[in-house]
Parts: structure tokens; sequence; C-alpha cells
């Protein structure tokens, strides 16, 4: 293009001369006279254009002509003048702050992601994140960390306070009550059982025949058992201890309340008791220098390990539980305005913050890119952005002298 517009403009002079010249020997000294005028006008206008245009960049015909060549003579001039413009004009402080505060970066932004949440784009980034985190991940390394933390945290632990915490919330939870009644329950069933109601009716006859009392009342005993029979002995006492089973499940009943008030004495003194606690640090030190420990680590951390590569290799699993996770997180924050202002205040502030530390690199970063350019660089890069511009001055001032130099030549007519 810049070509093309360059042969326009050596066109547009040469024509210019042609016609100047042939009026010169024209016959018709009238019309001689009128286009002499406009050829003349259009030769000088093209002549001065020409000479403007050049001395932009160079010295017209290589001489020195004072103020010509202006970008090279007054490049440094130039170059502050741009940084100014550029840092204070164009991009200047408020007008970047300005338009940040405009932006409502964390509104378009969470936009954005709930708009594509479901695109195979973001499932595909999903899926390969975890699989780059989880196949990265140093079983080894994380083991270790996570036994040496267990054994910092053993090591420190106080044992009387761990034991007083847990009996207090046992007793604030009523956790007593609800052990003895699941422990009821499983005595319950157990007693219900067949073959225990044959080992309670074998147990109470061996304890008769072992029953050491007077002659009279040991042979009353034997003929009464020796009538009902061992079979319905063993009924008789099933129902007896099922139906006291049942009454201690009775809120109401004494037994279960004294029960109950011996085992809350107890556990209150569990942190009291020297043989227990004893008992709980020699376990506590065991457990410390128990290689089982590091195993179970190892090979729970094995099985997460695996559990989440099983996930990911589900192409369903992540849209339908990770995705939709993401999309409700979204639509939280997108409908708490007060999360989303403070969310957007605080970039505006990061923002602002940087801008202000770091303005004056953006006419440094310019000045800098300036000065990498040698002249001729400099100016065939100008040349390449506005030299068909400038070429078309060139052409329009050979025009534009041609016609004021034929309205000259119609005065110059009238008037001679």
């Amino acid at each position: 293009m810049k070509v093309k517009t360059n042969q326009k403009a050596l066109m547009s002079l040469i024509i210019m001369l042609i016609g100047f010249i042939f009026t010169l020997f024209s016959n018709n000294k009238i019309i001689a006279m009128f286009l002499q005028s406009g050829f003349e006008a259009g030769l000088v206008g093209g002549i001065a254009d020409w000479f403007a245009v050049t001395a932009l960049f160079r010295y017209p015909f290589g001489i020195p002509i004072p103020h010509t060549g202006l970008l090279p003579n007054n490049r440094n001039r130039i170059t502050t003048s741009l940084v100014s413009i550029v840092e204070n004009d164009l991009l200047g402080k408020p007008s970047i702050l300005n338009k940040i505060h405009q932006l409502n970066v964390v509104q378009k932004f969470l936009n954005i992601c709930k708009n594509n949440i479901y695109s195979n784009e973001v499932k595909s980034g999903i899926n390969y994140i975890i699989k780059s985190f989880i196949g990265s991940f140093s079983i080894t390394n994380a083991s270790n960390y996570l036994y040496s933390l267990i054994i910092s945290y053993l090591d420190r632990l106080d044992s009387k306070k761990l034991i007083e915490v847990l009996t207090h919330l046992c007793l604030k939870y009523n956790c007593e009550q609800k052990i003895f009644d699941i422990l009821l329950d499983k005595l319950e069933e157990a007693v219900k059982r067949e073959e225990i109601k044959t080992e309670i009716a074998s147990t109470a006859f061996s304890a008769i025949k072992k029953l050491q009392v007077n002659g009279i009342m040991q042979y009353t005993l034997k003929t009464i058992s020796s009538i009902v029979g061992e079979e319905k002995i063993g009924s008789i006492i099933q129902d007896l201890i099922i139906l006291t089973l049942k009454e201690l499940k009775n809120i109401d009943n004494p037994s279960r309340s004294m029960i109950l008030n011996w085992i809350r004495d107890n556990i209150k003194n569990i942190s009291n008791d020297e043989n227990i606690m004893q008992k709980i640090n020699e376990y506590k030190g065991d457990l410390t220098k128990n290689v089982q420990l590091y195993d179970f680590v190892v090979q729970m951390l094995n099985k997460v390990q695996c559990t989440i590569l099983s996930y990911t290799n589900d192409n369903n699993y992540i849209e339908k539980n990770v995705l939709p996770l993401l999309d409700n997180l979204i639509n939280k924050i997108l409908a708490d305005v007060q999360l989303i202002n403070k969310l957007e205040q605080y970039i505006q502030e990061q923002a602002s913050d940087y801008i202000n530390n770091n303005h004056e690199k953006i006419g440094k970063l310019v000045k800098e890119n300036i000065e990498k350019l040698d002249n001729e660089t400099l100016i065939e890069l100008i040349e390449e952005k506005v030299g068909d511009d400038l070429q078309w001055i060139r052409v329009n001032g050979a025009i534009c002298g041609f016609f004021i130099g034929l309205i000259f030549g119609i005065i110059r007519i009238l008037f001679t």
C-alpha cells in the first residue's frame, strides 16, 4: 500500500511538471496562462509537501537544512513527550483506576464460571487437575509427615485432661444411658436365642445339684426339678431374665436409676484412678512405638488415593457430584451481595496499590522499547504505520495547488 501511494504521489508531481512544461510551448496564450498557473501551483504545492513530509524523518536530498530531519534530531524530546502522553493522558492513574472500578470483576468472573461450569472443557480441566495432584502426591512423604504429627500430638497429649474431657462429654450427652440401653437390647436378643435357653436350663440343673441345703430341702428341689423338667425350668428362667431386662429399660425403674448412678460415679472417677491412667499412658507409649500405626497411616492414604483416582476414571462422577457442588457454591456467592462487595473492594484495593506502585513502569517500558530501535528502524516503523497517510498529503498538495493555481490564473487573465 505504501509503495502504491508513493507512486501516486510521484505521478502527481510528474503530471504537474509535464503540464507546466507543455504550457510553456502552447500557442494559445490565454489557455496556456490559465493552465500554467494551475500546473505551476500544483508543482510547487507537491514539491513543498514532499519537502515537509521528508523533513519529518530525514534530510531532503541529504542536505542538513535547518529544521529538517525532525524525528532523529528531536528523538529524546519526542520520546519524553510520548512517554508523558501515555503516562498522564492515555494511561493515567485516574483513568486506569476508574476503569477497574467499573469492571465488576468478581461478578463477571462468577457469571462466566456459572455459564461454563458444565462444559466439557471445565470437566476435563477439573479431571486433569485432580489426576495431576493425586498422581504427584507422594504417599511416603505424606505418611511420614502425618505419622510424625500423630506421634508429636500423642507425646504432648495430657491423658488425664483428655479423659476428663471425654467423661464430661459422656455425662453431658447421657452416653451412659444410651450405652446401657444398647447393652440391654443386646442381652435381650442373646437371651431369647434357643441355645442360650438350653444353656440356662443346664446351668440351673447343675446349680441345683450342687446346692448345699438340708436333706428335706434338697430332696424337695430335686423332686420339683424332675417334675418340671430341664426345658421348662430354662423357659421360666429365660422369661424371668427378659422381664428383668425390660423393667430395666423403664426410666422410672429404681434399679435402673441405681445402676446408672453407679455407672456415673465410676465414670467421674476414671481420671482419678491411678491404675487406669497408668494403663492408658502405657498404651499411649506403646502406640507411639508401634510399627502398625505407621502401616495403618500408609494403608489409609493409599486407599484415599485409589478411591479418588477411581472417581476421576468415572466420566459421570465429576458431572454428577463435583460440578453441582461448584455450581451451588457459585450461586451462594452470587446471592451474597455483601461478600461480592467485599471481594470487589479487595480486588480494587490490590489493583490500586499495584498501579500506584508500578504506574511509572508503563512509561519506562515505552521508553525502553523506543530506545531499543535505531533511527532507521524507528523511521521505518512510523512510516509503515502512518506513511500511507503522509504520502496522500503530497497528492492532495499537488491537486489542491493545481486548483488554487487555476483560480489565480483566472484572476491574472481578467486583470491583464
